[in-house]
Protein backbone atom coordinates (compact mmCIF):
# COMPACT_ATOMS: atom_id res chain seq x y z
CA UNK A 1 0.00 0.00 0.00
CA UNK A 2 1.29 3.49 -0.85
CA UNK A 3 1.61 5.72 2.19
CA UNK A 4 -0.52 8.32 0.44
CA UNK A 5 -3.44 5.93 0.79
CA UNK A 6 -3.01 5.86 4.57
CA UNK A 7 -2.62 9.52 5.46
CA UNK A 8 -6.29 10.33 5.81
CA UNK A 9 -6.76 13.99 6.72
CA UNK A 10 -3.18 15.13 6.13
CA UNK A 11 -2.40 17.32 3.13
CA UNK A 12 0.61 19.14 1.79
CA UNK A 13 -1.30 22.40 1.45
CA UNK A 14 -3.59 22.21 4.49
CA UNK A 15 -3.31 24.26 7.66
CA UNK A 16 -5.70 22.96 10.30
CA UNK A 17 -7.85 25.46 12.18
CA UNK A 18 -6.89 26.22 15.77
CA UNK A 19 -9.88 24.38 17.26
CA UNK A 20 -9.53 21.29 15.09
CA UNK A 21 -8.50 18.10 16.89
CA UNK A 22 -5.73 17.92 14.28
CA UNK A 23 -4.32 21.33 15.21
CA UNK A 24 -1.10 19.83 16.66
CA UNK A 25 -0.08 18.96 13.11
CA UNK A 26 -0.87 22.08 11.07
CA UNK A 27 1.17 20.81 8.15
CA UNK A 28 1.64 17.12 7.46
CA UNK A 29 2.33 15.39 4.22
CA UNK A 30 3.90 12.39 2.58
CA UNK A 31 7.22 13.36 1.06
CA UNK A 32 7.11 12.92 -2.70
CA UNK A 33 10.82 12.16 -2.69
CA UNK A 34 10.62 9.61 0.08
CA UNK A 35 7.20 8.14 -0.71
CA UNK A 36 8.72 4.73 -1.32
CA UNK A 37 9.98 4.78 2.26
CA UNK A 38 6.55 5.73 3.65
CA UNK A 39 8.03 8.83 5.28
CA UNK A 40 5.72 11.39 6.84
CA UNK A 41 7.10 14.89 7.38
CA UNK A 42 5.58 17.00 10.16
CA UNK A 43 5.95 20.67 10.96
CA UNK A 44 4.46 20.91 14.44
CA UNK A 45 4.20 23.37 17.29
CA UNK A 46 3.85 23.31 21.06
CA UNK A 47 0.26 22.42 22.00
CA UNK A 48 -1.30 21.38 25.35
CA UNK A 49 -1.34 17.61 25.81
CA UNK A 50 -5.12 17.23 25.58
CA UNK A 51 -4.99 18.73 22.06
CA UNK A 52 -2.45 16.17 20.84
CA UNK A 53 -4.30 12.88 21.23
CA UNK A 54 -6.16 12.85 17.91
CA UNK A 55 -3.08 13.72 15.89
CA UNK A 56 -1.06 11.01 17.61
CA UNK A 57 -3.77 8.43 16.98
CA UNK A 58 -4.07 9.47 13.35
CA UNK A 59 -0.30 9.31 12.84
CA UNK A 60 0.00 5.90 14.51
CA UNK A 61 -2.78 4.57 12.30
CA UNK A 62 -1.01 5.92 9.25
CA UNK A 63 2.35 4.45 10.24
CA UNK A 64 0.82 1.08 11.09
CA UNK A 65 -1.07 1.00 7.82
CA UNK A 66 2.05 1.97 5.88
CA UNK A 67 4.00 -0.88 7.48
CA UNK A 68 1.42 -3.50 6.54
CA UNK A 69 1.72 -5.66 3.47
CA UNK A 70 -1.00 -5.50 0.84
CA UNK A 71 -2.24 -8.91 2.04
CA UNK A 72 -2.46 -7.63 5.62
CA UNK A 73 -4.42 -4.62 4.47
CA UNK A 74 -6.76 -6.76 2.39
CA UNK A 75 -7.38 -9.07 5.37
CA UNK A 76 -8.06 -6.07 7.62
CA UNK A 77 -10.52 -4.65 5.11
CA UNK A 78 -12.30 -8.01 4.90
CA UNK A 79 -12.58 -8.12 8.70
CA UNK A 80 -13.90 -4.56 8.83
CA UNK A 81 -16.43 -5.12 6.07
CA UNK A 82 -17.87 -8.08 7.94
CA UNK A 83 -18.68 -5.95 11.00
CA UNK A 84 -19.40 -2.41 9.77
CA UNK A 85 -23.00 -1.31 9.52
CA UNK A 86 -24.88 -0.72 6.29
CA UNK A 87 -26.41 2.74 6.15
CA UNK A 88 -29.20 4.43 4.20
CA UNK A 89 -29.22 8.23 4.48
CA UNK A 90 -32.57 9.99 4.08
CA UNK A 91 -31.84 13.71 3.69
CA UNK A 92 -33.61 16.96 2.85
CA UNK A 93 -30.38 18.50 1.57
CA UNK A 94 -31.07 21.83 -0.09
CA UNK A 95 -32.04 24.48 2.45
CA UNK A 96 -30.46 23.66 5.82
CA UNK A 97 -26.72 23.52 6.38
CA UNK A 98 -26.55 20.60 8.78
CA UNK A 99 -27.33 18.09 6.02
CA UNK A 100 -24.11 18.87 4.17
CA UNK A 101 -21.97 18.44 7.30
CA UNK A 102 -23.83 15.17 7.95
CA UNK A 103 -22.88 13.99 4.47
CA UNK A 104 -19.26 15.05 5.12
CA UNK A 105 -19.25 13.02 8.36
CA UNK A 106 -20.87 9.98 6.79
CA UNK A 107 -18.51 9.69 3.84
CA UNK A 108 -15.50 10.30 6.08
CA UNK A 109 -16.65 7.43 8.32
CA UNK A 110 -17.20 5.24 5.28
CA UNK A 111 -13.66 5.97 4.06
CA UNK A 112 -12.42 4.99 7.52
CA UNK A 113 -14.19 1.63 7.23
CA UNK A 114 -16.78 2.37 9.93
CA UNK A 115 -19.86 2.01 7.72
CA UNK A 116 -21.03 1.17 4.23
CA UNK A 117 -23.45 3.62 2.60
CA UNK A 118 -25.81 1.54 0.46
CA UNK A 119 -28.30 4.26 -0.51
CA UNK A 120 -29.21 7.92 -0.25
CA UNK A 121 -32.77 9.28 -0.35
CA UNK A 122 -33.65 12.86 -1.26
CA UNK A 123 -36.78 13.85 0.64
CA UNK A 124 -37.08 17.29 -0.96
CA UNK A 125 -39.74 17.70 -3.66
CA UNK A 126 -37.70 20.09 -5.76
CA UNK A 127 -35.69 19.27 -8.88
CA UNK A 128 -32.80 21.57 -7.98
CA UNK A 129 -32.40 19.88 -4.60
CA UNK A 130 -32.44 16.44 -6.21
CA UNK A 131 -29.90 17.55 -8.82
CA UNK A 132 -27.64 19.01 -6.13
CA UNK A 133 -27.84 15.86 -4.01
CA UNK A 134 -26.79 13.89 -7.09
CA UNK A 135 -23.91 16.34 -7.65
CA UNK A 136 -22.75 16.03 -4.06
CA UNK A 137 -22.66 12.24 -4.44
CA UNK A 138 -20.35 12.74 -7.40
CA UNK A 139 -18.16 15.08 -5.32
CA UNK A 140 -17.81 12.35 -2.68
CA UNK A 141 -16.91 9.81 -5.39
CA UNK A 142 -20.11 7.95 -4.59
CA UNK A 143 -21.55 7.74 -8.13
CA UNK A 144 -22.34 4.06 -7.60
CA UNK A 145 -24.54 4.68 -4.55
CA UNK A 146 -28.21 4.64 -5.64
CA UNK A 147 -30.25 7.80 -5.08
CA UNK A 148 -33.97 7.63 -4.38
CA UNK A 149 -36.17 10.65 -4.96
CA UNK A 150 -39.47 12.01 -3.69
CA UNK A 151 -41.46 12.93 -6.79
CA UNK A 152 -43.26 16.24 -7.12
CA UNK A 153 -42.48 19.92 -6.68
CA UNK A 154 -43.05 21.93 -3.49
CA UNK A 155 -42.32 25.41 -2.26
CA UNK A 156 -39.57 25.12 0.33
CA UNK A 157 -39.19 27.14 3.48
CA UNK A 158 -36.05 28.94 2.35
CA UNK A 159 -33.85 29.12 5.42
CA UNK A 160 -30.70 28.98 3.28
CA UNK A 161 -31.74 28.03 -0.27
CA UNK A 162 -28.43 26.54 -1.36
CA UNK A 163 -30.25 24.24 -3.77
CA UNK A 164 -29.48 27.14 -6.12
CA UNK A 165 -25.96 25.67 -6.37
CA UNK A 166 -27.49 23.25 -8.86
CA UNK A 167 -27.35 26.12 -11.36
CA UNK A 168 -23.82 27.27 -10.48
CA UNK A 169 -21.03 26.87 -13.03
CA UNK A 170 -17.25 27.23 -13.14
CA UNK A 171 -15.47 29.92 -15.15
CA UNK A 172 -15.38 27.59 -18.16
CA UNK A 173 -19.14 27.03 -18.02
CA UNK A 174 -19.02 23.50 -16.63
CA UNK A 175 -21.25 22.64 -13.64
CA UNK A 176 -19.78 23.46 -10.25
CA UNK A 177 -21.05 20.10 -9.02
CA UNK A 178 -21.25 17.72 -11.99
CA UNK A 179 -23.83 14.96 -12.10
CA UNK A 180 -23.21 11.28 -11.51
CA UNK A 181 -24.49 10.84 -15.05
CA UNK A 182 -27.76 9.14 -14.11
CA UNK A 183 -30.81 11.19 -15.14
CA UNK A 184 -33.35 11.92 -12.42
CA UNK A 185 -35.98 10.29 -14.63
CA UNK A 186 -34.19 6.97 -14.08
CA UNK A 187 -34.11 7.29 -10.29
CA UNK A 188 -36.53 5.15 -8.30
CA UNK A 189 -38.99 6.78 -5.91
CA UNK A 190 -37.38 6.71 -2.48
CA UNK A 191 -39.87 4.32 -0.91
CA UNK A 192 -39.36 1.91 -3.82
CA UNK A 193 -35.57 2.09 -3.52
CA UNK A 194 -35.95 1.44 0.21
CA UNK A 195 -37.77 -1.79 -0.60
CA UNK A 196 -35.14 -2.85 -3.14
CA UNK A 197 -32.18 -2.16 -0.84
CA UNK A 198 -33.78 -3.78 2.19
CA UNK A 199 -34.79 -6.87 0.22
CA UNK A 200 -31.15 -7.29 -0.87
CA UNK A 201 -29.72 -6.74 2.63
CA UNK A 202 -28.98 -9.32 5.30
CA UNK A 203 -31.44 -9.55 8.17
CA UNK A 204 -31.10 -6.85 10.88
CA UNK A 205 -28.11 -5.31 9.09
CA UNK A 206 -29.30 -1.84 8.03
CA UNK A 207 -29.30 1.42 9.97
CA UNK A 208 -31.52 4.11 8.45
CA UNK A 209 -30.59 7.71 9.21
CA UNK A 210 -33.48 10.08 8.61
CA UNK A 211 -32.30 13.70 8.76
CA UNK A 212 -35.16 15.15 6.73
CA UNK A 213 -38.90 14.77 6.65
CA UNK A 214 -40.48 11.38 7.18
CA UNK A 215 -42.51 11.14 3.97
CA UNK A 216 -40.53 8.40 2.21
CA UNK A 217 -40.27 6.31 5.37
CA UNK A 218 -44.01 6.64 5.85
CA UNK A 219 -44.61 5.40 2.31
CA UNK A 220 -42.21 2.51 2.97
CA UNK A 221 -44.15 1.41 6.06
CA UNK A 222 -47.41 1.59 4.12
CA UNK A 223 -46.06 -0.25 1.07
CA UNK A 224 -47.41 -3.56 -0.19
CA UNK A 225 -45.51 -6.62 -1.43
CA UNK A 226 -43.92 -6.08 -4.84
CA UNK A 227 -41.28 -7.43 -7.24
CA UNK A 228 -38.56 -6.89 -4.65
CA UNK A 229 -40.11 -8.64 -1.67
CA UNK A 230 -43.26 -10.57 -0.73
CA UNK A 231 -43.26 -8.76 2.60
CA UNK A 232 -45.24 -5.66 3.49
CA UNK A 233 -43.29 -2.52 4.28
CA UNK A 234 -43.60 -2.97 8.03
CA UNK A 235 -42.60 -6.64 7.78
CA UNK A 236 -39.61 -5.75 5.60
CA UNK A 237 -38.42 -3.16 8.11
CA UNK A 238 -38.89 -5.63 10.99
CA UNK A 239 -36.71 -8.21 9.25
CA UNK A 240 -33.98 -6.09 7.68
CA UNK A 241 -33.52 -2.93 9.75
CA UNK A 242 -31.40 -2.89 12.89
CA UNK A 243 -32.63 0.54 13.96
CA UNK A 244 -33.79 3.93 12.78
CA UNK A 245 -31.74 6.98 13.80
CA UNK A 246 -33.86 10.08 13.23
CA UNK A 247 -33.65 13.81 13.79
CA UNK A 248 -36.95 15.33 14.80
CA UNK A 249 -39.22 16.66 17.50
CA UNK A 250 -38.84 19.10 20.34
CA UNK A 251 -39.98 18.41 23.88
CA UNK A 252 -39.83 21.93 25.29
CA UNK A 253 -40.72 25.24 23.58
CA UNK A 254 -37.61 26.56 21.79
CA UNK A 255 -37.15 30.36 21.53
CA UNK A 256 -37.06 31.61 17.94
CA UNK A 257 -34.04 33.73 17.02
CA UNK A 258 -36.02 36.22 14.97
CA UNK A 259 -38.61 38.14 17.04
CA UNK A 260 -42.19 38.50 15.88
CA UNK A 261 -43.42 41.70 14.23
CA UNK A 262 -44.66 43.07 17.56
CA UNK A 263 -41.24 42.48 19.11
CA UNK A 264 -42.38 39.67 21.40
CA UNK A 265 -40.43 36.44 21.82
CA UNK A 266 -41.98 33.59 19.87
CA UNK A 267 -41.40 29.93 20.64
CA UNK A 268 -41.18 26.90 18.40
CA UNK A 269 -43.20 23.89 19.55
CA UNK A 270 -43.21 21.83 16.34
CA UNK A 271 -39.88 20.76 14.84
CA UNK A 272 -39.36 21.27 11.08
CA UNK A 273 -38.90 17.65 9.96
CA UNK A 274 -42.08 16.55 11.71
CA UNK A 275 -44.05 19.65 10.77
CA UNK A 276 -43.19 19.15 7.09
CA UNK A 277 -45.40 16.04 6.91
CA UNK A 278 -47.22 15.49 10.20
CA UNK A 279 -49.40 12.51 9.18
CA UNK A 280 -46.51 10.41 7.86
CA UNK A 281 -44.15 11.51 10.65
CA UNK A 282 -46.82 10.35 13.10
CA UNK A 283 -47.10 7.03 11.28
CA UNK A 284 -43.33 6.43 11.37
CA UNK A 285 -42.56 7.53 14.92
CA UNK A 286 -45.58 5.90 16.52
CA UNK A 287 -45.54 2.64 14.52
CA UNK A 288 -41.87 1.96 13.76
CA UNK A 289 -41.49 -1.78 14.45
CA UNK A 290 -37.83 -1.92 15.57
CA UNK A 291 -35.45 0.21 17.64
CA UNK A 292 -35.67 3.98 17.12
CA UNK A 293 -33.22 6.62 18.38
CA UNK A 294 -34.42 10.22 18.14
CA UNK A 295 -32.26 13.35 18.31
CA UNK A 296 -34.37 16.36 19.25
CA UNK A 297 -34.19 20.00 18.23
CA UNK A 298 -32.95 20.97 21.70
CA UNK A 299 -30.14 18.40 21.69
CA UNK A 300 -28.65 19.54 18.38
CA UNK A 301 -28.70 23.16 19.53
CA UNK A 302 -25.77 22.34 21.81
CA UNK A 303 -23.67 22.48 18.64
CA UNK A 304 -24.01 25.80 16.81
CA UNK A 305 -22.61 26.17 13.33
CA UNK A 306 -20.50 29.33 13.43
CA UNK A 307 -20.37 30.96 10.02
CA UNK A 308 -16.88 32.50 10.21
CA UNK A 309 -15.37 29.33 11.66
CA UNK A 310 -16.82 27.17 8.88
CA UNK A 311 -15.53 29.54 6.21
CA UNK A 312 -12.06 29.50 7.73
CA UNK A 313 -12.04 25.72 8.22
CA UNK A 314 -12.96 24.93 4.62
CA UNK A 315 -11.12 27.79 2.89
CA UNK A 316 -8.34 25.39 1.87
CA UNK A 317 -10.77 23.61 -0.49
CA UNK A 318 -12.96 26.36 -2.01
CA UNK A 319 -14.73 23.93 -4.35
CA UNK A 320 -16.07 21.95 -1.37
CA UNK A 321 -19.88 21.94 -0.96
CA UNK A 322 -19.61 23.25 2.60
CA UNK A 323 -17.38 26.17 1.62
CA UNK A 324 -19.62 27.00 -1.33
CA UNK A 325 -22.70 27.13 0.91
CA UNK A 326 -21.12 29.16 3.70
CA UNK A 327 -19.48 31.59 1.29
CA UNK A 328 -23.00 32.45 0.07
CA UNK A 329 -24.58 32.49 3.53
CA UNK A 330 -24.92 36.28 3.79
CA UNK A 331 -26.47 36.42 0.34
CA UNK A 332 -28.98 33.63 0.88
CA UNK A 333 -29.86 33.37 4.58
CA UNK A 334 -33.23 34.79 5.62
CA UNK A 335 -32.24 36.60 8.80
CA UNK A 336 -30.43 34.72 11.55
CA UNK A 337 -31.74 31.25 10.80
CA UNK A 338 -29.79 29.62 13.62
CA UNK A 339 -27.92 26.78 11.98
CA UNK A 340 -26.77 23.93 14.20
CA UNK A 341 -25.20 20.52 13.68
CA UNK A 342 -28.26 18.39 14.41
CA UNK A 343 -27.79 15.99 11.52
CA UNK A 344 -24.02 15.60 11.81
CA UNK A 345 -24.37 14.79 15.50
CA UNK A 346 -26.90 12.11 14.56
CA UNK A 347 -24.45 10.54 12.10
CA UNK A 348 -21.77 10.53 14.80
CA UNK A 349 -24.10 8.73 17.23
CA UNK A 350 -25.38 6.28 14.62
CA UNK A 351 -21.97 5.13 13.42
CA UNK A 352 -19.58 5.65 16.34
CA UNK A 353 -21.90 4.48 19.10
CA UNK A 354 -22.79 5.81 22.52
CA UNK A 355 -19.49 6.42 24.28
CA UNK A 356 -20.13 10.17 24.17
CA UNK A 357 -23.89 9.93 24.68
CA UNK A 358 -26.50 9.20 27.31
CA UNK A 359 -29.77 7.94 25.91
CA UNK A 360 -33.07 8.14 27.74
CA UNK A 361 -34.09 4.53 27.35
CA UNK A 362 -37.26 2.65 26.56
CA UNK A 363 -40.35 4.60 25.78
CA UNK A 364 -42.82 5.50 23.09
CA UNK A 365 -43.30 8.59 20.95
CA UNK A 366 -46.60 10.21 20.13
CA UNK A 367 -47.25 12.98 17.62
CA UNK A 368 -50.31 15.18 18.10
CA UNK A 369 -52.34 16.32 15.11
CA UNK A 370 -50.58 19.70 15.29
CA UNK A 371 -47.12 18.05 15.29
CA UNK A 372 -46.27 18.44 18.98
CA UNK A 373 -44.06 15.51 20.03
CA UNK A 374 -44.29 13.66 23.34
CA UNK A 375 -42.03 10.94 24.75
CA UNK A 376 -43.37 8.62 27.45
CA UNK A 377 -40.77 6.51 29.19
CA UNK A 378 -41.72 2.95 30.13
CA UNK A 379 -40.23 -0.51 30.12
CA UNK A 380 -40.31 -2.30 26.80
CA UNK A 381 -40.62 0.79 24.59
CA UNK A 382 -38.61 0.78 21.37
CA UNK A 383 -37.86 4.54 21.31
CA UNK A 384 -34.81 6.19 22.87
CA UNK A 385 -33.90 9.88 23.11
CA UNK A 386 -30.30 10.82 22.26
CA UNK A 387 -28.43 13.17 24.58
CA UNK A 388 -24.70 13.92 24.58
CA UNK A 389 -22.81 13.64 27.85
CA UNK A 390 -21.93 17.03 29.31
CA UNK A 391 -18.27 16.10 29.71
CA UNK A 392 -18.04 15.19 26.01
CA UNK A 393 -19.72 18.22 24.44
CA UNK A 394 -16.39 19.90 23.61
CA UNK A 395 -15.03 16.63 22.23
CA UNK A 396 -18.02 16.32 19.89
CA UNK A 397 -17.63 19.94 18.77
CA UNK A 398 -13.94 19.36 18.02
CA UNK A 399 -14.65 16.12 16.16
CA UNK A 400 -17.27 17.79 13.99
CA UNK A 401 -15.02 20.75 13.20
CA UNK A 402 -12.16 18.36 12.51
CA UNK A 403 -14.14 17.00 9.57
CA UNK A 404 -12.94 20.05 7.65
CA UNK A 405 -9.71 18.16 7.03
CA UNK A 406 -11.44 15.42 5.03
CA UNK A 407 -11.52 15.51 1.28
CA UNK A 408 -12.74 12.48 -0.67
Amino acid sequence: MRSADCIGFFSATRSFCEQSPFAPCPYARTSNVERACNTIILHSKVIPMERIRFAVIAMLCSIMAASCSDDDVADAKDDASSTKISVILDTDLGNCNDDILAMQALFYLQQQGRCNVIGVMSSVQLDKARILTDGFLHFYKADDIPLGVLPGEEELFDMIPYYQLADSVNADGTPLFPSTGIPLSQRLPAWKLYRKLLAEAADTSVVIMCIGKYTSLGHLLNSAPDEYSPLSGSELVSRKVLRLEAMGGCFTPVPLLNPSKDGKQDFLTVEYNIGSDIPLAKNVLENWPVELCLLSLEEGMKYPSVHDEMLADYAWQPDHPIYQVYSRYDEWAVGDVGQYWWDAELVMHAVLGEECFDCVRSGTLSIADDGVTTFTQHAGGNAHIISSKTEHIQYIKDWLRGLSGFRP
